[in-house]
């Protein structure tokens, strides 16, 4: 495969692969095949030079990103090749894991998300929500800038000492007060006093700014220490403690073992280190400068993130890098000469007129000219949206797949228009970076529970506002009885809350508004006995005691499957709430509404859609490639964006790009100006790096779209749009264009500038508003119509009967409709026909060999329960505590961990075993373990392995083995070295149940373990199987025979049978069939009544 794959490659790209030694910088235009060169120059590595694939450190920004080089590499070389492929912070924190001591940190360390950091600002420190935020932002580009406290200290002593030429320190703050009121009071003076007090007035104006200045990084600093402390007390680390922990342990203890470990370096997207990172970059190749970078300029779109500007050339330097030891990508796999020849023009304005030449023009690789760049315009937002649509219409009748059409924006906010547009159109649509997260129908409803709960014990808005979601959303209270509840709640002065539990009867309600609000509160009657949970046991009774989960099991769709994931997120956040903080309904509730307010609500659940349209960010969309891409609202101050955001709370002078300013000497005013202008011309030549990013996502097609007006102003054109050739054409007279789209669409070909120019002025939205309402008010009869199947006939025909009318007008007789229909409407004979196909109907989802890996367990769960092997390991839903089975559970994992260490330690003397038991006893997560309970198991443990465990070759092994297109994946307890000249091996797994295990079980799971670990380690062959059963008599030992099968060392016990593997693989057929088709539940009540996933099941059989 690889000797087919190089004779594909460009002759830049061989140039790359075969450099063989010392430093290399491969400069990747965008397209230009970068993941390709560089897995095919590490299988160029490992096949041609032979270097030991261990040997290579392959590094980028995101899992994602090396998931897919790893994945590229195993596709070359096979699985089991042991090139270590990471991102920047997984490699960090390995290291210091294994270096724990050393480092300082506990090896149990956790790492903290941002907005983790944020939050504890707040509520150590009791800051705004919006200064946390800051203060997070702040601290971590600090780190990845390698700029630390105690500059930030000796910072604030240099301004200090300007402020004591003021006043003394004891009187900073009171000086500061009476300058504020001198000069707010100054205008008071007559003109004589005010001008004998001139330079006074600027004096206090500058104290003012200065001291301001001070108090502004003094309480940041604070801030930062005190953040320090509590994450310390937390033995938690930020990602910005990764690199610079790492960083200082390499510093202080040297390279030379990662030296050793590592010889060969490869680094993706280097345009996108920061300091810290590129600082860790030299540390690794201390000792041999085999290094490779891989970077492109133009697609550097992280600087707000700490991206180091200069790296390039620092690298250069530092490397000492000549013309032989750079490569250019020149030739684009991806987008038409047109496209490229736009972006190139675009992003050569980042260069200055003596750097021209280093923009280098990429060129198609079959020289495919294709069509010219479309600009499009239209009237306003909603007719840009509009006509958006309408040309994604015309390409899915062109047979374009929806999965290659995308919308990209600069704004979330500039997305939601298209968005529904192309909901109202019923075009499928996949959001990749949403953060709606927490205004999600589903998570709205379960919050509202929460807050209702809360609001019983301490009132809140937010309490009273659950109240009327929960009866006007999710449980259809009718429009007059919501009016009778409000006119009450107004005439008497009292809260929803006191008027149905002490009023009902007063208030005059339909029978059925009666009922909805009695079983609403017979739900919170039974949800508040169960108010003193922890949050997270809380939610599940909630999901549970709602219907909520029954009602999203019937639908079966993509939409309620996104659901139960989201449902489940909130469920992981409560419980890395109750992990960092407490346990109560108050402090999350909190926790909630901080998170809102930060910004730092998650992007909600997507389940990935083969065939729909891509709607995202165009940070989210690099690395990616459409055939046709749509870049919208093309117009000055929409993009670039020069507003919006906080600058990070770092003072311009220890930041690279601002130095030189500091020491040229300008005055006070000239300084702001040179300031005011480098910040613009960064921010510029960012956003311009940005827009190229979304110009070359495109293969064939590139729309730019931006409209006359915005908010009902009109708007100029980018600046951006100007560079490639726009011309103010929407000034031209279009009568004369070349090609028509119709009456009110015109078109004019600019081929000299592979642009054309379309102006629509259709407008065709503005009735849609009521129509829109209408179409929620009838989406909303069918949602209540679906949540009225199980419940009254009547209540489900009423809102049968409401859509009618709202789809007809109104007008319509439906009571006699439905008399002479009857025969018709006889539900009987269609609903057998439904049920003869339900067998092979299709959920619409597909099945994607390539996410899955099966494991023995996880086969057996579905074997058991399908529903519930699709709930924990695809939706992956929370699950209740078995309170009978968790304290074995704790002990058979505590028994696996101490045997792990004892192993991998090889120790000599029972003392020692019971040393690693003793010390990992006290760690907090096994603590409660009953300690004596496992003594008998530590003893057989030691008599049976005391003589053999200096023959241990591997502990905790993970192995991935592919069988008939299905990924089988484990982890085996240990593996031991019977006869190191035969390389034959035992496999031993650890039994800690009291119970056997049936032959059919121990087949699947010792066959499976031998074959994967086989194909993980060819050289080795496995001869022995065991399961060490420590609870029971004897272990079950199974060795190879002659005829290749695993036969017993006991007479009396049946072989390893051969066709366990085929069973497994069977299974995993029927689960690919599921997957697309439903899971259904087990039919055996005994598996339900210790099931822990119970309450998401429609009809449990109990």
């Amino acid at each position: 495969m690889l000797e087919k794959l190089l004779a594909t490659l460009t002759s830049k790209q061989i140039d790359a692969v075969e450099h063989t030694s010392g430093p290399l910088l491969i400069l990747a235009g965008a397209g230009t095949g970068k993941t390709t060169t560089i897995t095919s120059k590490i299988a160029c590595m490992i096949k041609v030079q032979r270097v030991k694939p261990e040997k290579i450190l392959a590094l980028t920004f995101s899992r994602e990103a090396a998931r897919n080089m790893e994945k590229k590499i195993h596709e070359l070389l096979g699985q089991g090749t042991d090139v270590k492929v990471s991102t920047f912070h997984a490699f960090c924190a390995e290291l210091i894991r294994d270096n724990s001591e050393k480092c300082g940190v506990s090896e149990q360390f956790t790492i903290f998300e941002d907005i983790d950091s944020a939050i504890l600002l707040y509520k150590e420190l009791g800051t705004s929500p919006r200064n946390a935020a800051l203060y997070s932002s702040t601290i971590a580009k600090a780190k990845d800038l390698n700029i630390s406290i105690d500059e930030f200290k000796a910072y604030l002593e240099t301004k200090k000492e300007s402020l004591l030429e003021f006043a003394e320190e004891s009187r900073l703050e009171q000086f500061y007060t009476e300058c504020k009121i001198n000069l707010n009071t100054f205008h008071l003076k007559d003109k004589s006093q005010q001008k004998a007090l001139k330079n006074e007035k600027k004096n206090w104006q500058d104290f003012i700014g200065l001291y301001e200045e001070y108090r502004k990084y003094a309480d940041f600093t604070h801030a930062w220490v005190t953040y320090e402390e509590k994450k310390r007390a937390l033995n938690c680390l930020d990602y910005g403690d990764l690199n610079r922990i790492a960083l200082e342990f390499l510093n202080t203890c040297g390279t030379a073992e990662l030296n050793d470990t590592y010889t060969h370096i490869i680094v993706d997207e280097f345009q996108d280190t920061n300091y810290v990172q590129f600082e860790l970059i030299k540390h690794l190749t201390a000792r041999e400068q085999n290094i490779t970078v891989v970077a492109d300029a133009n697609q550097s779109i992280y600087a707000f993130r700490g991206a180091y500007s200069n790296n390039i050339e620092d690298f250069k330097k530092q490397f000492g890098i000549s013309e032989k030891d750079i490569v250019s990508l020149d030739v684009s796999f991806r987008s038409t000469n047109k496209i490229l020849r736009v972006a190139h023009k675009l992003i050569s304005q980042n260069y200055p007129e003596d750097r021209k030449s280093e923009c280098i023009l990429l060129k198609n690789c079959n020289n495919n000219k294709g069509r010219n760049v479309v600009i499009q315009e239209t009237k306003d937002e909603g007719e840009e949206a509009r006509k958006v649509v309408e040309q994604i219409e015309s390409y899915i009748e062109k047979g374009i797949p929806l999965n290659e059409i995308a919308v990209l924006y600069r704004t979330h906010n500039q997305g939601r228009q298209i968005r529904q547009a192309l909901q109202r159109r019923e075009i499928p649509v996949v959001v990749k970076d949403d953060a709606d997260y927490l205004k999600q129908p589903e998570i709205k409803t379960v919050l509202s529970y929460l807050y209702i709960l809360n609001n019983l014990t301490d009132p809140t808005p937010r309490g009273t506002e659950a109240w009327w979601r929960l009866f006007h959303y999710n449980n259809g209270l009718e429009n007059r009885d919501s009016v009778q509840i409000g006119e009450f709640i107004k005439k008497n002065k009292i809260s929803f809350q006191e008027a149905i539990y002490h009023h009902l009867d007063e208030i005059r309600l339909s029978e059925n508004g009666c009922n909805t609000i009695g079983k609403v509160k017979e739900t919170i009657r039974v949800l508040g006995e169960k108010n003193l949970l922890d949050v997270s046991d809380l939610l599940l009774e909630i999901y549970d005691h709602s219907g909520l989960m029954r009602h999203l099991n019937r639908l079966d769709t993509l939409k309620a499957r996104e659901a139960f994931l989201n449902l489940r997120n909130l469920h992981e956040m409560a419980k890395n709430y109750e992990q960092f903080y407490n346990r109560e309904l108050f402090g999350f509730i909190d926790y909630l509404e901080i998170l809102d307010e930060m910004g730092g609500n998650p992007a909600s659940a997507k389940i990935r859609e083969d065939d729909a349209v891509s709607l995202m960010s165009i940070h989210a969309a690099k690395g990616l490639e459409f055939r046709v891409v749509f870049v919208t609202s093309m117009a000055k101050d929409k993009f670039p964006l020069f507003r919006g955001g906080q600058e990070p709370l770092i003072p311009l002078e220890m930041m690279n790009q601002y130095r030189d300013l500091f020491s040229m000497g300008l005055s006070k005013t000239a300084l702001e100006k040179a300031i005011r202008e480098r910040k613009k011309e960064i921010k510029l030549e960012e956003e311009r790096r940005l827009c190229y990013v979304a110009f070359t996502r495109a293969k064939e097609d590139l729309i730019l779209t931006l409209s006359l007006e915005y908010g009902g102003k009109e708007k100029e054109p980018s600046e951006f749009l100007m560079e490639i050739g726009y011309d103010h054409w929407r000034d031209i007279n279009t009568d004369t264009a070349d090609r028509t789209k119709g009456d009110m669409e015109k078109e004019i070909a600019f081929d000299e500038l592979s642009l054309s120019y379309r102006k629509d002025l259709e407008v065709k939205t503005a009735g849609l508003v009521k129509d829109n309402e209408l179409e929620r008010e009838k989406n909303k009869c069918v949602r209540l119509l679906i949540e009225a199947l199980d419940k009254d006939l009547e209540e489900a025909v009423h809102y049968l009967m409401v859509y009618r009318a709202l789809r007809d007008g109104g007008c319509g007789n439906y009571l006699e409709e439905l008399k002479q229909k009857w025969d018709l409407v006889d539900p009987t004979e269609k609903a057998g026909e439904i049920l003869s196909k339900v067998e092979t109907r299709s959920n619409g989802l597909r099945f994607n060999p390539e996410a899955f890996g099966f494991s023995f367990s996880t086969l057996k769960l579905y074997e058991n329960c399908p529903r519930q092997y699709e709930l924990q390991e695809i939706l992956r839903m929370p699950s209740r505590k078995n309170e009978d089975s968790t304290g074995v559970m704790a002990k058979g994992s505590f028994v696996h961990e101490v045997l792990e260490i004892a192993v991998k330690e090889k120790v000599s003397e029972k003392q020692a075993l019971y040393k690693i038991v003793e010390n990992l006893h006290k760690k907090p997560e096994w603590m409660y373990v009953d300690l004596e309970s496992t003594f008998p198991l530590f003893e057989v443990f030691w008599l049976r392995n005391k003589d053999r465990i200096s023959n241990n070759l591997m502990v905790e092994k993970w192995f991935s083995v592919p069988i008939e297109g299905f990924v089988f994946r484990g982890k085996i307890d240990r593996i031991d070295l019977l006869d190191p000249s035969t390389k034959e091996v035992e496999i031993i797994d650890y039994k800690t149940g009291k119970y056997d295990v049936s032959p059919e079980d121990r087949s699947r799971q010792l066959l499976l373990y031998a074959k994967g670990f086989e194909h993980m380690h060819p050289e080795y062959r496995v001869k022995r199987l065991t399961l060490d059963m420590l609870a029971l008599e004897k272990p079950r030992v199974f060795e190879l025979q002659e005829d290749g099968k695993y036969g017993s060392t006991e007479g009396r016990v049946s072989p390893l049978d051969s066709r366990a593997i085929d069973a497994m693989v069977q299974t995993a057929r029927n689960i690919a069939h599921d997957f697309e088709h439903g899971f259904k539940e087990t039919e055996d009540p005994e598996i339900c009544k210790g099931c822990g996933f119970r309450l998401y099941c429609d009809g449990v059989n109990l």
